[in-house]
């Protein structure tokens, strides 16, 4: 959110190249939600509410041999109107 690009260039080429880069959000976001790191966080940066719904896969065996310790089957639900979030724990719901 610093920069607020979402692809930073890898090496010296764009990854599309396009005259316009599609990737830069111009205006910061109310709200902004990414994943991917297989953790959940959540916080306020600078008046943008930044979501990472983290994952639905236990640890692996490659996360355990680097000390990744994920969260699996935590959904986060964001309320627009009060500006609350709450998280639903699945974890101990599958049989």
């Amino acid at each position: 959110m610093k920069r607020r690009h979402l692809a930073p260039t890898y090496g010296d080429k764009p990854l599309v190249p396009e005259h316009r880069d599609y990737m830069v959000v111009s205006e910061p976001p109310d709200i902004f939600h990414f994943g991917h790191v297989h953790k959940n966080g959540y916080a306020d940066y600078r008046g943008t509410f930044v979501v990472n719904s983290g994952t639905w896969q236990d640890t692996t065996d490659f996360q355990k041999r680097i000390g990744h310790v994920p969260s699996p089957c935590q959904f986060p639900v964001y309320n627009v109107a009060s500006g609350s979030l709450r998280v639903l724990d699945f974890r101990g719901s599958v049989a």
